[in-house]
């Protein structure tokens, strides 16, 4: 009787030691800014690399895949789950570029909480989930520290790309990798924005105005698609910048009405971009 006592305590421990998914229709949002990493499928908009994969490993066993690369650091976090909806494998790891052959650095998943929106056995478009781990940090075997990662992700598979959760995460891919700016300003586009017009105008009107005119005139502008300077944000630099409020303002208008641009474009479409502009008054 003992034995069998002993048998059945093992038997339960095997049979519910594993960490199950929770299944929550109502899982953290992805469409809004929190503390929870973010990762699709809709991919880094320069060059497709997307962040989250999943992959059915058999009938009975699927894997999603979370990946972030800068190219010089990133990190890989996976979950394996199988059908009765518990996590059979969980993994984390950070790399950078920087090898060090004789010190390693290597990482344990000591406790996590998944949640998924869905049973990801019978439905995988629309599939979010969001995740707690807590890892250990190990340097040369030896623990260092345990600290916390908070991760979310959602598939946009066979997803509207017209409507604005995609357009919303396509938009905050775009910010994550320094393709724009929070305010959709390209970054670094294929091309360049350049002067349409003869500035002679710009210049006459300039030299116009009442007071002290410095020799050049510098400024950084956002150019929009319409190759028209916006108003905001705008920046007068060196002398023009020390100038009154009122005499700046002025040089803006005029800079704005008296000057049009060819927009810059990113794949042979036009974007809005931030330059430096520098035109001589004299």
């Amino acid at each position: 009787m003992r034995i069998q006592f002993i048998i059945l305590i093992l038997i339960t421990n095997f049979a519910f030691g594993q960490e199950k998914v929770t299944i929550d229709q109502n899982a953290v949002k992805y469409e809004i800014k929190d503390e929870f990493n973010r990762f699709d499928d809709i991919g880094n908009p320069k060059n497709d690399y997307e962040s989250l994969k999943i992959e059915f490993k058999s009938n009975s066993a699927l894997e999603i895949k979370n990946s972030y690369s800068s190219g010089f650091t990133g990190n890989d976090i996976s979950f394996k789950i199988n059908k009765s909806l518990e996590i059979i494998e969980t993994k984390y790891n950070y790399w950078t570029d920087v090898i060090d052959l004789d010190n390693t650095r290597t990482y344990k998943v000591k406790n996590v909480e998944l949640t998924l929106n869905q049973n990801p056995f019978k439905k995988i478009n629309g599939l979010r989930g969001n995740y707690v781990l807590e890892i250990q940090h190990f340097y040369n075997d030896s623990l260092t520290k345990t600290d916390t990662f908070k991760g979310k992700f959602k598939s946009f598979k066979e997803a509207d790309k017209t409507s604005t959760e995609y357009l919303w995460a396509l938009e905050q891919n775009k910010i994550f990798y320094g393709i724009t700016n929070e305010n959709g300003v390209y970054l670094r586009p294929d091309k360049m924005p350049s002067l349409k017009s003869n500035y002679k105008v710009l210049t006459k009107k300039i030299k116009e105005l009442k007071g002290y005119k410095p020799k050049r005139l510098r400024a950084f502008v956002v150019i929009n698609k319409n190759g028209k300077i916006e108003r905001e944000p705008f920046r007068l630099t060196g002398e023009f910048g020390h100038l009154d409020n009122e005499t700046q303002n002025q040089v803006k208008e005029l800079l704005i009405e008296f000057t049009e641009w060819y927009p810059a474009c990113v794949n042979e479409k036009e974007v809005k971009s931030r330059i430096p502009i520098v035109i001589g008054i004299e």
